[in-house]
């Protein structure tokens, strides 16, 4: 059963790179979520990680605490994700589902999920989804939302961001590894570091093997923002999980 499990992982690798290879990286990109998104602002980490490649990835995020899809959908919490997205200002969007919609409603994922994508679809703009990651307490939850979230990406053509496929093998490699934030649902900044990686390489579908273990930005004084600061070794391995999960190589580009 593990084994026909990480096979389902790797053929989805292999589709969503497959896709990465033909496709240019989005330039301009929404992330539509809640604080899996916002915690330790993932969005602004994945456009540090591309321009320190020396590429352009513009992101914006509606976001807010413990909202789902469907929330986003009817415009709750004064969000204006789908006026947002019907602006056409987006070559890509990010669906960031609540973290236990896939166990707990999976129809209503299922049928806000293709709902947003096909307005997305609509502008001409490409849809990712972010499957998200186990509570630490019951890593069995994983198989659940994996294949949840390829059931969605397969009713939209989607492209699947596998980041709790990552986590799962970061932890299984590194049992002491600190994802998570002390309410063992959250991630921690490097959970956050891990779930950039992850982003990084199928936005790029090149190698986080190389990216920088400290992620700046500036304010708008032109200020030098810290987003995330990583020891050199944990950062290499977030890269090198991410680049296993992705089918990528762990040889870094040379600049």
């Amino acid at each position: 059963m593990l084994k026909a499990f990480h096979s389902a992982v790797l053929a989805t690798a292999f589709l969503f790179l497959s896709f990465n290879a033909i496709a240019q990286a989005p330039e301009k990109v929404l992330f539509v979520g809640n604080s899996y998104t916002y915690f330790w602002n993932l969005p602004q980490q994945v456009a540090a990680m591309a321009q320190s490649r020396d590429l352009s990835i513009h992101t914006s995020q509606s976001t807010s605490g413990g909202t789902s899809l469907a929330q986003h959908w009817r415009g709750e919490k004064k969000l204006q994700s789908l006026p947002m997205i019907r602006e056409g200002a987006y070559d890509a969007v990010v669906l960031q589902d609540f973290s236990m919609q896939a166990l707990n409603a999976p129809d209503t994922l299922l049928h806000y999920g293709q709902q947003f994508a096909n307005e997305i679809k609509a502008k001409g703009a490409r849809v990712f989804l972010y499957m998200t990651w186990a509570r630490a307490f019951d890593p069995y939850m994983q198989a659940t939302i994996t294949a949840k979230y390829e059931e969605l990406a397969r009713l939209c053509g989607a492209t699947i961001v596998p980041v709790g496929p990552a986590w799962e093998r970061a932890r299984s490699l590194r049992p002491d590894l600190p994802l998570y934030d002390p309410d063992q649902s959250h991630p921690s900044p490097l959970g956050t570091y891990l779930t950039a990686c992850v982003f990084y390489g199928v936005f790029t579908g090149k190698t986080p093997v190389g990216l920088p273990h400290r992620l700046t930005s500036t304010d708008h004084a032109g200020e030098k923002l810290y987003l995330n600061i990583q020891s050199t070794e944990d950062a290499l391995f977030c890269q090198k999980v991410a680049a296993d999960i992705l089918g990528l190589p762990f040889v870094s580009p040379v600049k």
